[in-house]
């Protein structure tokens, strides 16, 4: 209990106590991230503004493993 005085008099009010609940927390975790619509275009842009202009290294990226999980297709280059 908390003691404030206002005028001469004693008001007791009681202090709030705020609960953290872990369920909504863990509820809000499990959902997935919005759906983003990207070009091949642009993830091909992107890796060469990453890896630096090197074309081995830009197939490489584009077609990893993390690449494949990320976009749900797998990325094959020819040439």
């Amino acid at each position: 209990m908390a003691k404030t005085q206002k005028r001469g008099q004693v008001i007791r009010r009681k202090a709030q106590q705020v609960k953290v609940k872990t369920a909504s927390a863990v509820k809000g975790a499990g959902r997935s991230a919005r759906q983003v619509q990207v070009t091949l275009g642009d993830l091909i842009a992107a890796a060469f503004d990453t890896v630096g202009g090197e074309v081995k290294k830009v197939a490489q990226v584009m077609s990893s493993k993390d690449m494949t999980v990320a976009t749900g297709k797998h990325i094959v280059f020819v040439g």
